[in-house]
């Protein structure tokens, strides 16, 4: 029998009980295997092959891109150092999993189908405390657990990026036509930037239906 630490995974490896030469696999207290061939000493640097190789592959939530659809489960991963998103996949804190079941390809690029998880989130899971359900997940049911310093550290960092102060380049022109128009519920109001660099005709301002006006002008032609 072994049990020991490597790169902060509770590894355990067991004797299959009357079969000497068979042995049970255990990872932060998950079972993956109930009938490993090898001794102890081959169980245990099969582990560490794996865990190296799930770490040179991008880690959590990047690897299953890269070796598709491996490695998701958060028992391979350090217990504190990663989210679980909805599908139980693990991932780094504010990020997503690149696995083909969380990621949506369209024509505009893959999206991730699970947001990255809210600052205040379960430690464990993607739940959150006024909600928690300890059995929503039935191979591991848990209550709900404070995130830790790196989980909170990561989250924040996602919601910091995604967060966009305004640019003055980026301000559009948002010129409104001073006359209300018929099947118009509001007044036309003009979609491009407030330069006007984006626009076919820098003269004119345009509407998402199309109707254009002239740019220095009370009024202008359909």
């Amino acid at each position: 029998m072994i049990r020991t630490t490597y790169k902060g995974r509770l590894i355990k490896v067991l004797a299959v009980r009357g079969k000497p030469h068979l042995r049970k696999l255990v990872i932060n207290d998950r079972p993956i295997n109930h009938g490993w061939q090898g001794d102890d000493a081959q169980a245990l640097d099969w582990f560490r092959q794996i865990i190296d190789l799930i770490e040179s592959n991008g880690g959590a939530g990047m690897v299953a891109m890269l070796i598709p659809g491996q490695y998701t489960g958060p028992w391979w991963y350090e217990p504190g150092t990663i989210d679980i998103n909805p599908a139980g996949h693990a991932t780094y804190p504010g990020s997503i999993c690149m696995c083909s079941q969380c990621v949506i390809d369209d024509p505009c690029g893959g999206k991730g189908r699970y947001a990255p998880l809210s600052v205040g989130a379960c430690r464990d899971c993607h739940q959150f405390s006024h909600d928690h359900r300890h059995d929503a997940d039935p191979l591991r049911p848990h209550f709900y657990a404070e995130p830790t310093e790196q989980q909170k550290a990561g989250r924040q960092a996602a919601v910091d990026e995604f967060r966009q102060d305004d640019d003055p380049d980026e301000a559009t022109c948002d010129e409104i036509y001073p006359e209300k128009l018929s099947g118009y519920l509001t007044r036309p109001r003009c979609l491009y930037f407030a330069d006007h660099r984006d626009a076919s005709n820098p003269q004119y301002h345009y509407d998402a239906r199309g109707f254009r006006w002239l740019r220095k002008a009370h009024k202008g032609a359909a």
